[in-house]
């Protein structure tokens, strides 16, 4: 398939879009949610933020847009914040699929 300097420029114009996109949704997402735990913000580790924002990225890109401005942060626990980790790190060590885990977090996330 030919492909000429527009085309590819175009295309990585997109991905890169996106990926602004989506990190900006999940970085306000930790936000809200930073405020709604307060102290109990303070206890995780960097891998457990590494974890959760991995997740949440890999929800956002399976979820609807517009859903995702839906999701009550403000209901968010640490019981519901630790299974999200939990499935960030298993998706990170490839114990879970990746698609497996976008789902099963943005079940969760779709609940709140």
């Amino acid at each position: 398939m030919p492909t000429n300097d527009n085309s590819i420029n175009e295309e990585a114009v997109g991905a890169y879009s996106f990926n602004l996109r989506k990190s900006a949704a999940v970085e306000q997402s930790l936000a809200r949610i930073r405020h709604t735990l307060g102290k109990d913000w303070q206890a995780l580790q960097d891998d457990d933020l590494f974890s959760l924002d991995w997740v949440l990225k890999e929800a956002w890109t399976r979820m609807d847009f517009y859903n995702w401005d839906k999701i009550n942060l403000s209901a968010m626990n640490m019981k519901i914040l630790d299974d999200l980790i939990e499935i960030g790190r298993r998706g990170l060590a490839n114990k879970l699929d990746i698609v497996a885990a976008a789902e099963q977090a943005a079940g969760i996330l779709d609940q709140l």
